[in-house]
């Protein structure tokens, strides 16, 4: 009996100490762990390293949700993460992992357990809390008001058509983040981007010198898509001056 009183207590003095120094909205304590170590992973190493934060870690219901907190024995400024349905969990024994994007870069975090057993109940506590907020039913979204669609017309609509090819071959691929490819829109976007009545920042043009506009065209010969735009082109205007020499006649 005194020991779960002695464990209420603690568990109370905790909760108070997350509503001063974390968040005050934090109503409850789902779970602890006494001690952990947070870890970053490095690629270029391909190892973990240490980070100066460690302390007791718990998994709290807060106002908005639920989050994560190390209360950092190294600095006054805890460690807090703000879970949601999107939080991505992984349990690899001594660690659990987690990916987090901080400062714009998404990287590789891991929570040290000296505690086996502590480890193993967070895991469980964390993935009930992922799983509870990726059953709810996602936030209602306002219905787009209908506004008039823009007709465009056939011959407007050949010349979007070989506008968005040329940019399709003369626009490269940029990388993203994850250092995958994006790939360049395909032409139903590239329309919609086009009829939208909506207000885009000026983009500033970009100006090629002529050896630049020298190794594009080098480039735009050895590609197959172009050639055959190009040919297509070209017997269209060698009809057309056909028909109107036939005509002349």
């Amino acid at each position: 009996m005194a020991l779960n009183i002695n464990e209420q207590a603690r568990k109370e003095a905790n909760l108070r100490l997350l509503q001063r120094t974390t968040d005050p909205t934090i109503s409850n304590i789902l779970d602890s762990a006494t001690h952990v170590v947070l870890y970053k992973f490095a690629p270029a190493s391909q190892s973990w390293e240490k980070s100066n934060v460690e302390g007791g870690l718990f998994l709290a219901v807060k106002q908005s949700g639920y989050m994560m907190v190390i209360l950092n024995r190294n600095s006054p400024d805890n460690y807090s993460i703000q879970l949601s349905a999107n939080f991505q969990l992984q349990h690899q024994d001594p660690y659990l992992i987690f990916r987090q994007v901080e400062q714009g870069e998404t990287v590789i975090r891991g929570i040290w357990f000296p505690n086996a057993n502590e480890r193993l109940t967070v895991n469980e506590s964390l993935s009930q809390v992922l799983e509870r907020l990726r059953s709810q039913p996602p936030a209602p979204t306002r219905t787009p008001v209908n506004t008039p669609a823009h007709k465009i017309h056939p011959s407007a609509a050949a010349g979007l058509d070989q506008g968005a090819a040329l940019t399709a071959l003369l626009t490269p691929l940029s990388l993203d983040t994850a250092g995958g490819a994006t790939p360049v829109r395909s032409n139903q976007q590239h329309y919609a981007a086009i009829t939208t009545p909506t207000q885009q920042q000026p983009q500033p043009s970009q100006v090629l010198d002529k050896k630049s506009l020298q190794l594009a065209l080098l480039s735009l010969v050895q590609d197959d898509r172009f050639l055959d735009l190009l040919h297509a082109q070209y017997l269209k205007v060698a009809h057309a001056r056909a028909s109107r020499g036939n005509n002349g006649n």
